[in-house]
């Protein structure tokens, strides 16, 4: 279902805006180099599953940082692997002035961004969890592998299969010009901003949002 977007104070509007957010575009990061990666594929039921079991799993934890991610579906339906959002987040906190945009995206829900694709998550309790949210960029950043670059998308497939090479919202809003927000590429596995209008995939993290320590770089 595709649904038209409505804004809901958000300007795009602004000169050095534009061309601060232009200059970004090719100023992403690669995620730092860290241990090898301890991954747990986890049924609908929230259930670890045996490393040998064969099927498709809904979830995989990172035993690195505790954090259980989303894994996309191939079939049609909320969690369908090429699902779009725009970015849109009421809560003052997160969106530093300028909440995005209402549904701007292209999905089987009744509203296209990540607002209500993280509500509709939560409701049907994926893997057991009615926590789930939008990763922040350095949580995001932990789930690539700079290795994978120009081989398919940079996760790996045994633990995030249906995985689309592109760029996936993450909930940090980009501190300098908050029309903005941070996005994972997962092409050449970095970050990068864009307006929080441009319609995008979307993968949920559920667990402690201090898993991660932030980083100092950047906005």
């Amino acid at each position: 279902m595709r649904t038209r977007g409505k804004s809901v104070g958000y300007a795009a509007g602004g000169i050095g805006a534009v061309l601060a957010l232009l200059a970004l575009a090719g100023c992403g990061r690669a995620p730092d180099t860290g241990p090898a990666w301890d991954f747990v594929r986890v049924g609908e039921d929230g259930a670890a599953l045996d490393a040998a079991s064969e099927g498709e799993h809904a979830c995989t934890l990172d035993r690195r940082t505790g954090l259980l991610w989303e894994v996309k579906s191939p079939a049609p339906g909320p969690r369908f692997h090429d699902a779009t959002f725009s970015w849109y987040n009421p809560d003052a906190a997160e969106h530093n002035s300028e909440p995005g945009l209402v549904g701007g995206g292209e999905c089987d829900l009744e509203r296209c961004d990540t607002e209500a694709y993280v509500a509709a998550v939560n409701a049907a309790t994926l893997c057991g969890r009615a926590d789930w949210r939008m990763p922040s960029r350095d949580e995001a950043l932990t789930l690539l592998d700079a290795s994978r670059i120009g081989h398919g998308p940079a996760l790996d497939p045994r633990y995030f299969p249906h995985a689309v090479a592109g760029e996936y919202w993450t909930g940090t809003t980009f501190r300098m010009y908050p029309q903005g927000a941070w996005a994972i590429d997962t092409v050449y596995a970095q970050d990068r901003v864009d307006w929080k209008a441009s319609p995008k995939r979307l993968r949920l993290v559920s667990g402690p949002k201090d898993a991660v320590k932030p980083k100092r770089r950047g906005k």
